[in-house]
């Protein structure tokens, strides 16, 4: 007990002593401090073994991602001629393409794609994700036949709606023709063309934003839908008040990875349409593939490659503001 008491008194003391620095080197100590942390210092002394084990995994894997992005990006920027030689031509390759009415019609219709099939998928992915998550009998059965489209190839896929919109016996096109009265060539007509490969797009993209919206669905308590019943919401309300805004994470993280699958999305609209009629359905992906591997000018498809990066930065920019607006809610 001495031993105690005489130990109380020393920290007693030595709070005593501290109480009594100046504050102005307390100040100081804090500012050091304050400095350190800031500057990374602190936790890279405390945990420097970790991050020297980590750091070959994370230099390989940097190296992976970003060395690809630099090549395109030289390669944009440069122009090589026939008999392999390059020369450094700045942004000409991008000047040129911005001059461009093909290039407009690109951008164009990269973004009615990508639009038309988040428009599309959305509102049938969370009417999806609520059947799927009620207690209704037979849900399984719809859980598997919802995922159909999504575990299909998408060349196979696009061979189906080509049959359905055949001229000659596709059901599509025979329909119209019962209803115009005259014979319609589907994938001739651009407005038709598009709307298809908008069709197709959406039918692919719609299984997994249900997926996303149904594990979102599934951890909403069944007591927050109650006390929206209890209130006398109805069946809209317990919607735009209670599963919406609680899904608003898994709705942005989905649309996300939808929009870059549907912005960098070439072989089904290729195995399609091939881009036409004329220039109806290409898209910067379709032009990014017919430069590379048809006509091979590398150049110009690695600069519409890195406008594509630059699209997806500013998608992604749109959608972390989003979820970023959520955490907050």
């Amino acid at each position: 007990m001495p031993n105690m008491l005489e130990s109380n008194k020393s920290n007693r003391k030595g709070t005593q002593h501290l109480s009594q620095l100046p504050s102005s080197i307390e100040n100081e100590d804090l500012r050091r401090l304050s400095r350190l942390r800031r500057s990374g210092s602190l936790y890279l002394g405390k945990y420097r073994l970790p991050y020297l084990f980590l750091f070959p995994a994370v230099a390989i894997l940097l190296a992976f991602l970003i060395s690809p992005i630099i090549a395109g990006i030289l390669l944009s920027l440069q122009k090589t001629r026939l008999d392999g030689t390059t020369s450094w031509t700045g942004l000409l390759n991008y000047l040129r393409l911005f001059w461009e009415a093909r290039f407009a019609t690109n951008l164009q219709n990269s973004v009615v794609y990508v639009v038309g099939n988040i428009a599309l998928s959305t509102p049938l992915a969370y009417a999806a994700a609520i059947l799927i998550t009620s207690k209704l009998p037979q849900v399984r059965f719809f859980r598997g036949v919802f995922l159909l489209p999504w575990i299909i190839a998408p060349v196979v896929s696009t061979v189906l709606f080509r049959s359905l919109v055949d001229p000659n016996m596709g059901p599509i096109a025979l329909l119209l023709e019962r209803l115009t009265g005259e014979q319609v060539v589907v994938l001739a007509n651009a407005k038709w063309a598009m709307f298809m490969i908008i069709f197709h797009s959406f039918w692919r993209s719609f299984p997994f934003i249900m997926l996303f919206l149904a594990a979102g669905i599934a951890t909403i308590p069944d007591e927050v839908y109650d006390a929206a019943k209890v209130d006398g919401a109805g069946s809209w309300k317990r919607f735009t008040n209670v599963t919406f805004p609680l899904t608003r994470s898994e709705l942005g993280i989905s649309l996300l990875t939808v929009t870059m699958w549907t912005l960098h999305d070439a072989e089904s609209i290729y195995a399609f349409t091939q881009g036409g009629p004329g220039y109806a359905t290409e898209t910067l992906a379709i032009r990014l593939f017919k430069l590379s591997f048809i006509n091979f000018d590398l150049n110009t498809g690695a600069t519409i490659g890195v406008i594509l990066i630059m699209i997806s930065i500013v998608f992604m920019f749109f959608y972390l503001r989003l979820l970023r607006g959520v955490k907050e809610l």
